[in-house]
């Protein structure tokens, strides 16, 4: 087997391939529970891979629940459980129509702040996840160096330093950023509704994906715009053919915008392959409607392999690229941007209308911890910790979870979407769990409309403990129990 780690030919990154073979020998019995795996240094010395592929491999087989990995020892097979079958693609309804999520998504987030509640509802990693000590010493720095950030307004359009080093990070992507083009935000959400309030107005229809994150739905819901469902794959993320049929259908006309997270969307944790990428930045450019795209979980690609943004086939500057360190490094620091392509004068005159400006203490802080390689470093470590954590909450629930259920198996971020059985009731579940002290996110949050009753999102970014382990046995047996 060829060393090159991204050989032309192959549908598929050659770590994956590998992955898939020693998958197979699992399945077929040939590499038994509890046996050795070959090291990083075996495996690539038989195939002919770099260590950085061999060990790929090896993360992306612990990722999908086949091995687990013991400190200084190596790579052993897992005891065999019965293995869920994953969502089908979904099938929303072909009309579009007004949003009504805000009253459950009031409710989730009531009790995501109530004390003793085991949380699996906001999709929040664990604060210890992240260099908060480091960033917390730089911003003090950037306080006593620059006295009067607290008595100035900030730049309307962002820190230079942090929107210089945004725009690199997308040029070792291929992706060329001017600095000027990088508007910084409060946040991905902020960008996402500058970015739609530029290209669409009241009334406007908006293909997202389905089932899509709901404070998407309800920045929709807040511009009086509508939500046109398009089918989704668990694996592949939106489907582009479905998409070019509702351009085309009786509606099309008044679709304005599709706002899509190609790598590891949220809630179901797709990504869509390259090809489809491609294929929808041709798509909307042909049919003159924005591309927003949301890029907030790029970074966190399981095996490092960053996904290469939508933005990168994009020529003509109508794909708007939002993203955010929420994720990736600073949840708390509420840092976005937004590329704005060729709307880049008209989002930043709504950018400062609507906020003037994003506090600087933490611009400064960033700037500084990016001109450094503490990132990427960074990323390897938190990269990790979301795969053994996101492998962890689909074994529970191959283990706790009745007969019926059917989970995707995420290749990145750390949010798990679980289809029950027929017939459950996510919204009836939720009250019954949380008198148990147990928070997650209903399915039918994540749908203009109402779908995904018996479906409910995980947020695997919990650090797994005893407690964790206990709440998802209890939270199968009130599934269990209807």
């Amino acid at each position: 087997m060829p060393a090159d780690d991204s050989p032309t030919g192959l549908s598929q990154p050659l770590y994956l391939c590998v992955a898939d073979e020693l998958g197979q020998l699992i399945a077929q019995g040939q590499l038994a529970a509890g046996e050795r795996l070959p090291s990083v240094r075996e495996l690539s010395q038989r195939r002919g891979l770099s260590p950085t592929t061999a060990l790929a491999a090896l993360r992306a087989l612990e990722q999908r629940g086949w091995v687990e990995a013991r400190p200084q020892s190596g790579y052993y097979v897992r005891p065999k459980l019965r293995r869920l079958a994953e969502p089908a693609t979904s099938r929303p309804p072909s009309a579009a129509r007004p949003v009504t999520v805000g009253s459950i998504a009031a409710r989730l987030l009531a009790a995501s702040n109530e004390p003793g509640i085991i949380g699996f509802g906001a999709a929040i990693p664990e604060a210890d996840w992240y260099p908060v000590a480091t960033l917390q010493r730089l911003a003090s720095q950037a306080a006593r160096r620059h006295r009067l950030l607290i008595g100035e307004y900030s730049p309307f359009f962002g820190l230079p330093a942090l929107r210089h080093q945004i725009a690199r990070r997308y040029a070792e992507l291929g992706i060329a950023v001017d600095d000027d083009e990088v508007v910084i935000t409060n946040g991905c959400m902020e960008a996402i509704n500058l970015a739609l309030r530029t290209v669409a107005a009241p009334g406007a229809v908006i293909a997202v994906e389905s089932p899509t994150y709901y404070g998407l739905l309800q920045l929709i819901e807040a511009q009086g715009m509508q939500a046109l469902e398009i089918p989704t794959h668990a694996r592949d993320g939106l489907s582009v053919e479905a998409l070019a049929t509702a351009l085309t259908g009786p509606q099309g006309a008044q679709i304005r915008a599709c706002v899509v997270t190609p790598a590891f969307c949220n809630p179901i944790g797709a990504l869509m392959p390259e090809a489809a990428r491609e294929a929808l930045v041709a798509l909307c450019r042909q049919h003159r409607i924005a591309l927003i795209e949301d890029d907030v979980y790029g970074e966190l690609d399981f095996a490092g392999q960053r996904p290469l943004p939508a933005r990168y086939w994009d020529r003509s500057g109508n794909v708007l690229l939002c993203g955010s360190f929420s994720k990736s490094l600073a949840p708390g620091a509420r840092i976005g941007w937004l590329l704005a392509g060729r709307h880049r004068d008209a989002v930043r005159m709504r950018k400062f209308t609507t906020s003037a400006g994003t506090a600087l203490v933490y611009q400064h802080a960033l700037s500084a911890y990016l001109e450094t390689q503490a990132y990427p470093r960074h990323l390897v470590r938190l990269r990790r910790l979301c795969a053994t954590n996101v492998a962890r909450y689909i074994e529970a629930i191959e283990r706790y979870f009745p007969a019926g259920t059917r989970v995707t198996r995420p290749s990145g971020g750390f949010v798990v979407w679980v289809e029950l059985p027929r017939g459950t009731d996510t919204l009836a579940l939720y009250e019954r769990a949380l008198f148990r002290r147990i928070n997650f996110a209903p399915g039918p949050l994540f749908s203009a409309s109402g779908r995904y009753r018996n479906c409910l999102r995980l947020n695997a970014g919990r650090q797994w403990t005893p407690d964790v382990d206990g709440a998802l046995q209890a939270l199968g047996r009130l599934v269990e129990a209807g």
